[in-house]
């Protein structure tokens, strides 16, 4: 047992892994992802997946109302490509361009292999739907969570499975957008297997050949930003190795499918769901080592400007983003891999989460609190809070998606430092968070929902615990 999940990744290895998912999907284009290793060309062909209602009365002449439009519906080529390589571990990510705003699609990957008679192949299918024109009131139903381990807690199987991929499947109809916080794989738990870019290849390969993981992902894109197990545990070097080894990986399987970066080379990023911002930072590439806070409210003892967990580029482009965005979002989100909230505060949350940097952490609440509906989505400390920030912000941050829990270890102190914990939740090896935005009924002041699920209550079918927050007039 021990052995089987120590060394499954060099045991199995997923060298043969395909993976087709959709990436970011905005309202006119959508960025895929592949991973094909047996060469020849590729193809992808798509269409549009029609709802029979508003074509019930372009039939011709027919009574017959059961007939699927979409599989009717003529099929669009984006022309062919070339295969993915070994340089990048036969990853690729490619778009789709010119499509139609808030409108479901189908798309195929074909391979094309040459032999006397030219034949075509399909290897798999996705389903995704454009977003609402920027700055059109929308609907938007998301996950979020971080934090996942392949077959944990350990069952005997020779297929291993995500337990929280295999939950968020229930949901999985509904929801646009998956935003995924960071632990994407662990480098560094139980083992770390070495610095080498195959050795945190191999990590994403095992995530992505877990059937739960294929499954979903084929159906909900999935956007990302990387927490420090996809490096190694704490990490605050900066670029220091294994760094680049780390981020090669991670770029090949997470970060290219991802909204084009705020900056070329960067991994920060923000997009726009209708008039729903996202602003998802890099907290981890930029920054230094941590103040000492204050041990009871988390604030500093004495300024320090050069503390910093998003360093001074990133910083000002968030700042012109909140500037931005202000009055033509109706909602906006921030993310961030660690979270805002001081409330954990044993020794390691101390050092690595935003209570390590409080100067920096004041600077940025004390611009967020003028900014209407903007919540901070975060994860990592295997544990849930909802906090009202000391901002009057409030944030949600919910982990793990699928790894173990602290029963009877951590430290979280409710209240503290001008901060109001609406809830929190320590138990549960599988937890994550739903959120439903909606901008449409009255554009003037939104509805955001946010709903737990954890396997230990209702087995995720039904949330554990909902809470609507009080949107406000932004305009």
């Amino acid at each position: 047992m021990v052995v089987d999940f120590v060394y499954r990744p060099i045991i199995t290895p997923a060298k043969d892994l395909f993976v087709f998912r959709p990436g970011y999907v905005s309202h006119d284009s959508a960025r895929l992802h592949i991973r094909y290793s047996d060469g020849g060309n590729l193809e992808l062909r798509y269409k549009e997946l029609v709802p029979k209602a508003s074509l019930l009365y372009q039939n011709t002449g027919s009574d017959d109302t059961s007939i699927d439009f979409a599989n009717n519906s003529p099929w669009e080529s984006a022309g062919e490509f070339g295969p993915p390589t070994e340089d990048t571990d036969y990853t690729s990510t490619t778009a789709l361009l010119n499509l139609q705003p808030a409108t479901r699609y189908l798309v195929e990957l074909h391979s094309r292999e040459s032999t006397l008679h030219t034949q075509t192949v399909l290897l798999g299918s996705v389903e995704f739907k454009t977003s609402p024109l920027s700055h059109q009131p929308a609907r938007l139903r998301f996950g979020t969570g971080s934090c996942i381990k392949p077959n944990f807690p350990y069952r005997p199987s020779w297929t291993h499975d995500i337990y929280g991929f295999a939950s968020m499947l229930d949901h999985s109809d509904s929801l646009d957008l998956i935003m995924f916080m960071g632990d994407f794989i662990y480098a560094d738990v139980p083992l770390y297997f070495g610095p080498e870019t195959e050795d945190y290849r191999r990590l994403y390969r095992q995530v992505y050949a877990a059937q739960s993981s294929r499954r979903l992902l084929r159906k909900v894109p999935m956007l990302h930003v990387y927490d420090d197990h996809e490096i190694k545990n704490n990490w605050h070097d900066q670029d220091q190795p294994p760094m680049g080894s780390a981020m090669t990986a991670y770029n090949e399987y997470n970060g290219l499918p991802n909204p084009p970066p705020a900056v070329s080379g960067a991994s920060y990023y923000n997009f726009t769901y209708g008039n729903i911002a996202f602003y998802a930072w890099d907290t981890r590439r930029y920054r230094t080592r941590w103040e000492t806070p204050n041990t009871d409210s988390g604030e500093a003892t004495t300024s320090d400007d050069e503390h910093t967990m998003l360093g001074q580029e990133q910083k000002q482009h968030f700042i012109q983003w909140l500037h931005d965005v202000n009055h033509t979002a109706a909602v906006k989100f921030v993310i961030s891999s660690v979270p805002v909230t001081a409330g954990w505060s044993n020794f390691d949350s101390s050092q690595d989460t935003w209570r390590g940097y409080p100067t920096e952490r004041a600077e940025i609440l004390n611009l967020t609190q003028h900014i209407p509906n903007l919540f901070y989505l975060s994860g990592d400390r295997h544990e849930m809070a909802a906090v009202e920030l000391p901002s009057g912000n409030i944030e949600f941050s919910t982990s793990p998606v699928s790894q173990f829990t602290f029963p009877f270890v951590g430290k979280f102190k409710k209240d503290i430092g001008g901060e109001h914990t609406i809830h929190y939740r320590r138990p549960g090896h599988v937890k994550y968070g739903i959120l439903d935005v909606d901008t449409e009924s009255d554009p003037d002041t939104p509805r955001i929902t946010y709903s737990l699920y954890t396997t230990d209550i209702h087995h995720g079918k039904r949330p554990a615990w909902v809470y609507e927050a009080k949107g406000a007039h932004w305009r």
